[in-house]
């Protein structure tokens, strides 16, 4: 929202400079984006006289004139105006001037004669948008001064960021109400319409046929206006915002609502069929033109005005071409309504068609104001169309409605929260200059849990207080968060202690970043064909999925029951954006299973038909073309260490077993995770080629998952061993191993058979090839014996080596290379 200080220094006083009103504002909570220095200025372009003017000698349509721009001698120009004549005051663009549109005026010859500048109609210096010939200037300044002098205009213009719960700041009246509390002065209001009923008939009935869609319409009847530009201080205020004046009619109702915040529509009566204007839902397939002059099929559903020869309104968005107002009105109708927020949204998004009006219908109308307005309106119709307002007028509303409740506020709570002491009196001055109102309850002073100080009541521009904990965040923001106390906040019995879930998920989080992973933050949908992309079995209960019945857009609609798709995606753009590869990726996020386990202590019976909603750990590795030890792609052997890694930072207890278990993972490069009770609770591997490319990933993903909510994130106690004071001793050993025969099986032999000497073991190479039998590989393993007591003898090691040999031998038929 564009806010003008000239316009907002009508209703409100401040004494700092804008910089100093911004940072305040912001503070309060309306966020201040930018300052813009607005200045509407016309160089080169001066007040002149036509002094003299005849026909031009070859073309009947354009007129030779001299004009006196105060530079001495008359200058020649060439004018095509209809209206131009000797003796009128008009304004003059003088050769060098530059006009609205980077339109430069030069020097030029025009059928045969020169010309040496150009008299400029309204419309050319865009102070106008209709001109029917040149401006005819009615004024005793003298030739040569500056346009500036006559319609130069300078403003300051904030750019506040306006949070979709407070509408009623997307106004200069809304943003001055904060202001008048900032600055503890007083706000006025602008004039209206005296309104006062006779027995004269507006001679239109309104019909609402659901006042779920449209809680209340208001029209009312403006006779005898007359069109023309609006006053000089109206369009300064639009163009300064970025808002085009067109004519007063128009610039009324656009003033208004950034005034006020509410819009309104004016309708040509005379164009309107019957006496009666209907609201009501449109039928499949009804075609309309808008004011944009664009035509456009509505859904069904539409909620459009009608009268009684069809629409003539788009609720909440725009108004249709065959009601608008023209050149030739002079009766006017006047709406002024509440629509419903998610209808307005709804068609404004499906019809791509997002105006002022329904920027502001989405975040919700004031009750209040849906008069207000209207009658702020029919006064500017009256003071600068000489319009005559009909003395009655409809108001339909939704029988039901009601204000919203007064809320009791205790000062006790307040404080407590605010960690700061703010007496009674305080709350209920911050709370009066907002615009509430302030009813005291009991005793006043009274300073207890129970204790309700006040009742407040809540203005119907302010929709997103419902609650005592509202009130008191409006009261943090009048008292300031700087002038809170150092010790100041939440007073609560005892400490918080977080829980070991959410310890351990932010330690991985941490750790995950420092690694070099990127935490990814995903969508909860998934898209139709995906469990197919994923080559997923059709009894595999994560095939059933629940969706939006009544989705309000064209994406995804599904809730995900695997994780994978939407890594896939992130990985997908990540790489396509030119992101360096490999890329390391990791979220936790839940997936919705409607075939899951279900809850055993559920308060409710319909909570049995809640899906599960396991969490997950996921990381990833994607676009890695290396290979390790043995020609082992380096995406496996860095996702299999990076889970041991992340099981020792965390003290969780997971080893990874080789086995087949996701259909999206390829075969024989898959593991399953276990936990310390030997539990499944993940798997690991690399996804299949076929399957990132349906998901157009055209790199290796190495993917792991661990299912968080199956396990134990208790880490495992802590406990002390000693340095070791003697040296260890280290042998390599070369061995010949099967094909058939996996790493984890070597490692679990030596550990078991390496007696109690054995520290550690590693293995450091993998070789196939020349000197090594076929179907055979070369293990190198790096053994480190070490003992507690002292330095060992040669003789040790070599009888624990001989014996883990012979047990490799015997166990798994593999041999030792010499």
């Amino acid at each position: 929202m564009k806010i003008s200080l000239d316009w907002l220094g009508e209703y409100v006083a401040w004494e700092d400079s804008p910089v100093d009103l911004a940072a305040k504002l912001t503070a309060a909570g309306l966020n201040v984006e930018g300052i813009e220095e607005y200045k509407q200025t016309y160089p080169k372009v001066v007040v002149a006289k036509v002094v003299h003017r005849e026909q031009h000698p070859d073309a009947d349509r354009l007129s030779l004139c001299r004009v006196d721009d105060g530079t001495g001698e008359p200058v020649q120009v060439v004018c095509g105006a209809p209206n131009v004549r000797e003796g009128i005051t008009v304004l003059f663009a003088q050769v060098g001037a530059v006009l609205p549109g980077n339109f430069k005026i030069k020097k030029s010859k025009i059928r045969g004669v020169e010309s040496f500048g150009m008299i400029c109609s309204a419309s050319e210096l865009e102070i106008s948008n209709e001109s029917d010939g040149i401006m005819e200037l009615e004024t005793d300044l003298a030739p040569g001064t500056s346009a500036d002098e006559l319609y130069g205009f300078e403003d300051t213009v904030l750019d506040i960021e306006v949070t979709p719960n407070r509408p009623d700041w997307l106004s200069h009246v809304g943003v001055a109400r904060e202001v008048a509390a900032i600055y503890g002065t007083k706000m006025s209001l602008p004039a209206r319409w005296n309104s006062q009923q006779s027995g004269e008939s507006l001679g239109v009935k309104v019909r609402i046929e659901d006042y779920q869609d449209c809680r209340r319409f208001t029209a009312f009847g403006i006779q005898n206006a007359e069109r023309g530009p609006s006053p000089k201080w109206m369009q300064d205020r639009l163009r300064a915002i970025g808002s085009r004046p067109i004519n007063n009619m128009v610039d009324i109702t656009n003033y208004v609502m950034f005034e006020l915040g509410q819009p309104m529509h004016a309708y040509d009566r005379a164009k309107l069929a019957g006496g009666s204007i209907n609201i009501k839902r449109s039928e499949k397939g009804l075609k309309v033109v808008t004011l944009d002059e664009q035509e456009r099929e509505l859904e069904e559903g539409t909620l459009l005005i009608c009268d009684e020869s069809g629409p003539v309104g788009i609720a909440g968005v725009m108004g249709l071409a065959n009601s608008e107002v023209g050149p030739d009105t002079t009766e006017i109708l006047l709406e002024s309504g509440f629509f419903d927020p998610m209808l307005v949204r709804k068609t404004s998004r499906g019809l791509g068609l997002i105006s002022e009006a329904s920027y502001r219908f989405e975040r919700g109308a004031d009750w209040e104001m849906v008069v207000f307005a209207a009658h702020r309106a029919l006064h500017l119709f009256q003071e600068l169309a000489a319009a005559r307002i009909v003395p009655d007028w409809a108001d339909r509303s939704d029988p039901d409605y009601k204000a919203a409740e007064d809320i009791p506020l205790r000062v006790w709570q307040v404080n407590r929260l605010m960690g700061a002491e703010v007496s009674t009196d305080q709350a209920a001055q911050y709370l009066q200059a907002l615009g509430l109102k302030v009813q005291p309850m009991g005793n006043p002073g009274a300073a207890s849990r129970n204790a309700v100080n006040m009742m407040v009541k809540v203005p119907s521009f302010r929709r997103d207080l419902l609650q005592e904990v509202d009130l008191i965040e409006e009261i943090v923001r009048s008292h300031g968060l700087d002038n809170l106390e150092g010790g100041g906040g939440f007073r609560g019995s005892e400490g918080g202690v977080r829980a070991e879930k959410d310890d351990a998920l932010n330690r991985a989080r941490v750790w995950f970043a420092a690694n070099g992973y990127n935490e990814m933050v995903t969508s909860s949908f998934m898209g139709e064909k995906d469990h197919d992309h994923l080559g997923m079995p059709a009894e595999d209960e994560r095939r059933e999925t629940i969706s939006v019945i009544n989705p309000h857009h064209g994406g995804d609609t599904r809730l995900r029951t695997v994780l994978l798709p939407s890594l896939l995606g992130v990985a997908r753009r990540n790489l396509n954006a030119g992101a360096a590869a490999p890329v390391r990726l990791f979220q936790i996020n839940r997936t919705f299973v409607p075939g899951g386990a279900k809850p055993a202590d559920t308060r409710h019976e319909d909570e049995q038909l809640l899906p599960e909603e396991p969490l997950f750990l996921q990381f990833a590795v994607a676009g890695s073309s290396e290979t390790g030890i043995g020609g082992v792609p380096a995406d496996l052997l860095e996702i299999k260490g990076t889970v041991a890694a992340l099981a020792s930072f965390l003290r969780l207890p997971l080893t990874l077993e080789v086995a087949d278990v996701e259909p999206w993972l390829q075969s024989g490069t898959q593991w399953q995770i276990r936990d310390g009770q030997g539990a499944c609770v993940g798997t690991a591997g690399r996804v299949e080629p076929a399957v990132a490319e349906a998901f157009e990933v055209e790199v290796p993903v190495a993917v792991v998952e661990i299912r968080l909510s199956a396990m134990s994130l208790t880490p495992e106690a802590m406990r002390f061993e000693s340095f070791a004071r003697f040296p260890a001793v280290k042998r390599d050993l070369s061995l010949l191993v099967p094909e058939a025969v996996a790493y984890g099986s070597i490692e679990d032999l030596v550990n078991q058979a390496g007696g109690p000497l054995l520290d550690t073991v590693e293995l450091f190479d993998i070789y196939r090839g020349k000197g090594v039998p076929e179907g055979f590989g070369a293990y190198g393993i790096r053994l480190k014996f070490r003992s507690a007591k002292g330095n060992l003898k040669g003789k040790a090691v070599d009888k624990a080596i001989e014996k883990l040999v012979a047990a490799l031998k015997a166990d798994l038929n593999i041999e030792q290379r010499v």
